[in-house]
C-alpha cells in the first residue's frame, strides 16, 4: 500500500473495516490489492467491528444513563408525595387533632393508599429497584464494565474518542 495508496484512503479502508465491512469487498473498491491490505490489518492489528462493538457499549451506557435518571426522578416524585403526606400527619399528631369527620378521615387512608399503589405500579413501569435487585444491577453492570475493558483493550484512548454515536 506504500506510494499507490494515500493515508487518508488507508484511513478510510481501516475504519470501514473496524465498522464491520468486509476486507475482501474494501480491496475490491478501493482496488487494492487484497493481500496487501490483509498484511496491512495483520501489521496496524486492525480489528473488524471493533467500533461496532464499541458504539453498541455505548448506546447501552447511554441508555442505562437515561433510565438511571428517569427511575431518580421519579422515586424522587414518590418522596416528595411521602414526605407531604407525613408532614400533615405529623401536624395533625402536633396539634392533637384527628380528622374532623369520618369522610376527611377516609380521604386520608385513600391517600396513602393511593400513594402505595401507585409507586408500585411505577416501581414495575420504571423498573424501580429493591435493595436486593439493585445488587444483582450493580453484578451486572460490574460483568459490562469487564466486557467494556476487553473490547477497549490494545485501542488506545484516542481512538476511543474518534468514535461517535
Amino acid at each position: 500500500m506504500g506510494n499507490k495508496v494515500s493515508v487518508k484512503i488507508k484511513n478510510e479502508i481501516r475504519k470501514r473495516f473496524e465498522d464491520g465491512e468486509d476486507l475482501k469487498e474494501l480491496a475490491y473498491e478501493y482496488k487494492v490489492s487484497y493481500g496487501t491490505l490483509r498484511n496491512t490489518s495483520s501489521k496496524e492489528n486492525w480489528e473488524k467491528g471493533i467500533n461496532a462493538a464499541i458504539r453498541y457499549l455505548k448506546e447501552v451506557e447511554k441508555d442505562i444513563e437515561s433510565h438511571i435518571a428517569e427511575r431518580e426522578e421519579i422515586v424522587g416524585h414518590y418522596r416528595t408525595l411521602h414526605k407531604s403526606t407525613l408532614a400533615y400527619l405529623i401536624e395533625l399528631e402536633r396539634k392533637k387533632e384527628r380528622p374532623t369527620s369520618k369522610a376527611k378521615e377516609e380521604a386520608l387512608k385513600n391517600r396513602v393508599s393511593a400513594h402505595r399503589e401507585n409507586y408500585q405500579f411505577a416501581k414495575e413501569l420504571y423498573s424501580v429497584m429493591t435493595p436486593n435487585e439493585e445488587l444483582d444491577y450493580k453484578m451486572k453492570l460490574a460483568k459490562y464494565e469487564a466486557y467494556k475493558k476487553e473490547v477497549f483493550k490494545d485501542n488506545g484512548d484516542d481512538k476511543k474518542k474518534d468514535i461517535e454515536i
